[in-house]
């Protein structure tokens, strides 16, 4: 529901540039503005196009905000964007309500609750539609109402909802405390604008707090959502990555973990979109290079490369450089091969002599050749070498015989023409191409994330080591937010690495301090299903697909990585519930026992990782056919929502496995919906509430046999989520 949030008061929006010319077309290279005059951008662009900006943005400053008593006009934006406010106890947001009453906050000593002054600077700040600011001192004794979404929304925009945030520059010691009332309609009310309003309803623009999403969900769905969005460390953090940075994040998923890598160090992934060509990008990659090393990341670095065409008209014949530039932007022959050219000057920094005799070619043929390394990961590898042969030796990288000797180098097991003219790569290469043309004006772009968290930040154009090092520290701060510590086995610590702490579903079970109800909290039409017949009957058929996408099933198989990881080589482990796959990390399975249950045959025989193979209807009997104390792991991934006896299967996990011994539970959004269970099917809180369900699964299944019941989210940004329920058979 917070889809286009303000970053900071008075801060305008990092912008970003999309052409809306037809692909294809020329593109602009660009240079950092700390380059020289010289050096602009225009020196490979035919059009002018602004710069996009990078999303690492200096701190701000502080922001002053004057009293609504006074009625003085905040800075204009354009000021504000290089101020600060202080820090927020709540960053800038619209309550998902209708009507917020409030009075204004109090402070006290949190040892002795005894009343002390209001902070300096401390307060509610307002916004309003054209980014003005101000800072709420109302009465102590007086009551704010403030409006909220719903009520917007309802009024067709007649009414507007209140931008606000709260600053909060308490000392060490000090609470804050109010009193907040939230004024809500029946949950299952829908968010709908009367008819012909709902621009007006809605609001747009770089301050936009509440655009359409908000519309046609219900109160629940949004209150959720809201939550969900103030735990969040992007907003605690106002929203440091940008709307685009985002958007080109969605199009390249974040690759899973290398095997063999330092587990302590980041593993940073890089998005480049370039052309091979461009000589800012060749710079600025061998600058990044040796950042990544100054920081002891470079063997922990994935890059990857994705086409973004100077100008994919170029002829096959292509032409001289010297011309390009004389015709062009008036340059001498004399002058481009210079020792004062201020390319080759930059490029004597970076360590490299360019060559001047170079020409301008058609790298089409030059990135279908990058896009076949990379199906053997040796992208990097490839565009290494043409970058080289291309800047440095002045070679033609549009001609076949240059990429063959390019693609012997590599070790490449196909003939060089057989790799470039192979017309369904080619076709890839295009697509990819038309794709991001719509999206990105100018090369080089960057984006960067640590691989876990998926946070980072967007670069363009030509930078410096120590402008790069600064990106990748950016990226390494953002980070900090991912990682928990679970327990685990046999009394060990489990340090999952992509576990949210901040997550509504990490913070499920703890959040309950250790509540268990009196009594078990389902009736028997709660585990009632829309399709009763025999679950044997839907899985007569092998099924030997994955039901969520890559992502989240390389997130799963981290989580059993790090949890494998606490015993011994050669554990046990019964896998319920399983299919064709475990997503079990293989290199920890030396030596192991790997039972897999399920309820087809074909696809347990599938399961190249089990070493033993039971097929069993747990709905129509629970009871498991191994000795007590048998296990050290029992995982469940994706299965938990049809089982109409929780109870039994629990407590049957729990008889299995050795005292000490852990249960693993994974769930996701996704479900055949006639084969789950009520108390599954009807939940709003999808991992939320599921999580609370699993838990009582874990507390009565049975009473007393559970303990360090844990949960974690461990979903990765813009896939399907992946939440884990995990508990120890108590001793």
């Amino acid at each position: 529901t917070h889809s286009t949030p303000v970053k900071s008061a008075g801060k305008i929006s990092e912008a970003s540039t999309t052409s809306s010319s037809s692909s294809p077309r020329p593109m602009s290279s660009s240079t950092s503005s700390s380059t020289t005059t010289t050096m602009h951008a225009r020196a490979h662009s035919t059009q002018s196009m602004a710069a996009t900006t990078s999303t690492s943005s200096e701190p701000l400053g502080p922001l002053p905000v004057p009293d609504v008593a006074t009625a003085a006009p905040a800075d204009s934006v354009a000021e504000a964007a290089a101020k600060e406010t202080g820090d927020y106890w709540l960053p800038w947001h619209i309550d998902s309500n209708f009507i917020t009453i409030l009075h204004r906050e109090r402070y006290a000593k949190e040892d002795t609750a005894e009343l002390v002054e209001e902070p300096e600077g401390a307060g509610l700040l307002v916004m309003n539609v054209a980014g003005d600011v101000a800072r709420m001192k109302p009465n102590p004794g007086a009551m704010v109402v403030q409006m909220g979404a719903f009520g917007q929304i309802y009024s067709g925009g007649v009414i507007n909802s209140a931008r606000h945030a709260v600053v909060s520059p308490r000392p060490p010691g000090i609470a804050r405390f109010n009193f907040c009332n939230f004024w809500y309609v029946p949950w299952h009310t829908l968010c709908d604008a009367p008819v012909g309003t709902e621009h007006e309803a809605v609001t747009t623009g770089w301050n936009a707090m509440m655009d359409h999403t908000y519309l046609d969900i219900t109160m629940k769905q949004g209150f959720a959502a809201f939550r969900q969005f103030m735990t969040t460390p992007e907003a605690r953090i106002q929203f440091a990555d940008s709307v685009h940075f985002k958007e080109l994040a969605e199009m390249f998923p974040l690759p899973p973990k290398r095997v063999g890598l330092r587990s302590e160090m980041p593993e940073i992934v890089v998005d480049v979109l370039t052309d091979v060509r461009c000589p800012f990008s060749f710079l600025s990659q061998l600058n990044m290079d040796t950042a990544l090393k100054n920081l002891g990341l470079h063997e922990n670095a994935v890059l990857r490369y994705h086409p973004v065409f100077l100008n994919p008209n170029v002829s096959k014949e292509g032409e001289s450089l010297d011309d390009y530039l004389l015709r062009d932007y008036g340059y001498s022959k004399e002058y481009a091969h210079s020792e004062e050219y201020p390319l080759r000057v930059k490029g004597k920094e970076a360590g490299v002599l360019l060559n001047p005799n170079r020409r301008v070619v058609n790298t089409f043929d030059a990135f279908v050749l990058i896009s076949a390394a990379a199906e053997v990961g040796k992208q990097h590898d490839a565009l290494k070498a043409l970058s080289r042969v291309y800047f440095e030796e002045a070679k033609d990288i549009s001609k076949i015989e240059v990429l063959a000797e390019v693609a012997r180098e590599l070790g490449l097991a196909e003939e060089a023409s057989d790799l470039i003219f192979d017309q369904s790569r080619r076709a890839r290469v295009w697509e990819e191409y038309e794709r991001l043309a719509e999206t990105v004006g100018e090369v080089p772009h960057f984006v960067l994330r640590e691989r876990v968290s998926g946070n980072g930040v967007e670069v363009g154009g030509l930078k410096s080591v120590e402008q790069w090092e600064e990106s990748l520290q950016t990226v390494l701060s953002k980070a900090a937010f991912i990682g928990m510590t679970i327990p685990g086995p046999y009394g060990q610590d489990i340090r999952i690495q992509e576990g949210i702490p901040y997550s509504p579903i990490s913070l499920a079970i703890p959040a309950q301090q250790g509540y268990v109800p009196e009594q078990w909290p389902f009736t028997a039409g709660d585990f009632s299903r829309i399709d009763e017949s025999p679950d044997t009957s839907m899985y007569a058929e092998p099924r030997l697909v994955n039901h969520l996408d890559e992502s989240s099933l390389w997130r799963l198989t981290e989580a059993y990585r790090s949890i494998f990881s606490s015993v011994p080589k050669g554990f046990s482990v019964l896998d319920l519930c399983s299919s064709w796959v475990s997503h079990y990390p293989e290199e920890s399975l030396e030596g192991a026992r790997v039972v897999v249950h399920g309820l087809n045959q074909r696809e347990l025989w599938a399961n190249q990782q089990a070493t033993e193979r039971h097929v069993q209807d747990l709905n129509a009997d629970a009871k498991l056919p191994w000795d007590d104390n048998s296990f050290d792991f029992v995982t469940m991934a994706l299965s938990i929502q049809y089982m109409t006896d929780p109870r039994a299967v629990f407590s049957e996990m729990n008889r299995v496995l050795k005292p000490g011994g852990m249960a693993v539970i994974a769930h996701s959004h996704r479900c055949f919906i006639e084969k789950a269970v009520k108390a599954f099917a009807t939940e709003t809180y999808d991992g939320e509430g599921h999580t609370h369900t699993i838990c009582r699964y874990f507390q009565f299944g049975p009473q007393g046999g559970w303990e360090k019941i844990s949960s974690v989210d461990v979903s990765p940004q813009h896939s399907d989520p992946m939440w884990l329920v995990t508990a120890v058979k108590a001793k």
